[in-house]
């Protein structure tokens, strides 16, 4: 049975993170402006949080979802200022050769740790996995540590998974993609972040 618990988490991982939001945006507009690594870096900071959140869901935490339904408004605000703050960012960016940054290392951190707390301050996401969970049975399926434990690690595997395919498809056509229209695309993307933060805060 454990195969099946890994595989419908790796399925509710994947599906979490595909549907189009901020976080993909970002994601895109990255690995066409720095490539395949930059883009994978906001996505393993998405998976991670999924994996948090998922694991939360998997362990029928109660008292977690109490307290994100107590804080919602906290959450909503904190996650959709951060959200126009990247699209900002975003819609302002410039081209730049990242391979000459000395501070490669530490933007791609900083992006890392951005897109982690990003993700993690969207109340709709525990809400979502609980709702995903529930439909594929998840919750019977979760007896002690060890599926708990794997099933964290089959949201992770599915969340990664997604982000590795949006990646490579996006890597595909970036060779053919000028500078000028990566800039128009960063500004359109950040226009969308925006809207989308500004979406968030008001609960749409």
């Amino acid at each position: 049975m454990n195969y099946i618990l890994l595989i419908k988490c790796i399925i509710s991982g994947f599906l979490l993170a595909a549907p189009i939001g901020p976080v993909n945006l970002i994601c895109i507009r990255y690995t066409l402006s720095g490539g395949r690594v930059p883009g994978l870096i906001v996505g393993m900071g998405a998976a991670l949080a999924d994996a948090l959140y998922g694991s939360a869901a998997a362990a029928g935490l109660s008292v977690l979802t109490a307290f994100i339904r107590h804080y919602n408004v906290a959450f909503r605000w904190g996650g959709g200022l951060f959200i126009i703050y990247l699209g900002f960012a975003t819609f302002c960016a410039t081209l730049q050769n990242t391979s000459d940054d000395k501070n490669t290392g530490r933007n791609l951190y900083n992006l890392f740790a951005g897109v982690f707390l990003l993700t993690l301050t969207n109340p709709v996401t525990i809400f979502t996995f609980i709702a995903i969970f529930s439909s594929f049975g998840i919750a019977m399926l979760v007896t002690d540590l060890f599926t708990t434990v794997l099933a964290t690690l089959g949201v992770f595997i599915g969340s990664a998974l997604w982000w590795i395919t949006l990646t490579s498809i996006v890597c595909l056509f970036r060779n053919r993609v000028t500078p000028r229209v990566i800039v128009r695309i960063n500004k359109i993307a950040g226009i969308i972040i925006i809207l989308l933060g500004v979406a968030s805060i008001v609960g749409l």
